[in-house]
């Protein structure tokens, strides 16, 4: 579990028109047996390989009370960042990137509160920053490669009700993508990289819908998001 902390980021900046803010007790929100959001067993609804990029995963959204809030979620190198401002200028909503939000708030880099700080507390202030985003309605919020597979975070993210998008691509994509930057604070080690990306795998598999970022224009993974109709009619 999360310590207590005082540091909490700076207010939110998000890109595009901004939507109604409202502050809302959405953790506090009275569960309904009926419809309340549960885990599926990890894996769940996945097809055999060479499945279409596109599945559905996790409970079925009609369940679940409407936000327009839409988070993506996956490992670092998948493109949740680009994709992610390319899917908020077509819904014309802002975007929110958690890390970034954090980094400008805090006024230094994830790497460095690693190195400087440790995990745990980045963490800390990573939840405070994801409860703080979420106030922010409509927006798309590209979670932390690390962000869902908190437990703190993962039972909020199921509180809002807003569906979840895994970005997926295989481990040697991811690879080849984060070694051309040096911003990754996980990237080490490629024996590290790969347990991590295996140990993750079973929490992103969790999400509503997964969405193959493997070989596919960011213009063209949007389009397979906005298939996914993921707000009803």
């Amino acid at each position: 579990m999360l310590l207590k902390t005082k540091d909490s980021p700076k207010r939110l900046a998000t890109s595009g028109k901004r939507g109604n803010q409202k502050s809302r007790n959405i953790g506090q929100a009275p569960r309904n047996p009926k419809t309340d959001c549960r885990r599926r067993p990890a894996g769940a609804g996945l097809r055999p390989l060479g499945a279409p990029p596109i599945m559905k995963l996790g409970t079925p959204l009609m369940h679940r009370r409407r936000r327009q809030i839409i988070f993506l979620l996956g490992f670092m190198g998948v493109g949740k960042s680009t994709i992610g401002a390319l899917l908020a200028e077509r819904l014309r909503w802002p975007f929110i990137d958690l890390d970034a939000t954090i980094e400008a708030g805090q006024g230094t880099t994830i790497r460095q509160m690693f190195e400087n700080s440790g995990e745990p507390f980045f963490r800390q202030i990573e939840h405070a920053a994801l409860l703080e985003a979420s106030k922010a309605e409509p927006a798309v919020i590209a979670l932390g490669g690390g962000t869902f597979i908190q437990k703190p975070n993962f039972e909020f993210i199921q509180e809002t009700g807003a569906p979840t998008v895994w970005l997926d691509c295989p481990l040697d994509e991811v690879r080849r993508r984060c070694e051309r930057k040096d911003d990754r604070p996980l990237f080490r080690d490629p024996a590290d990289f790969a347990r991590l990306y295996e140990e993750r795998l079973p929490f992103y598999r969790q999400a509503d819908h997964r969405v193959s970022t493997e070989g596919i224009e960011p213009e063209k993974v949007v389009e397979n998001i906005l298939k996914l109709q993921v707000f009803g009619s």
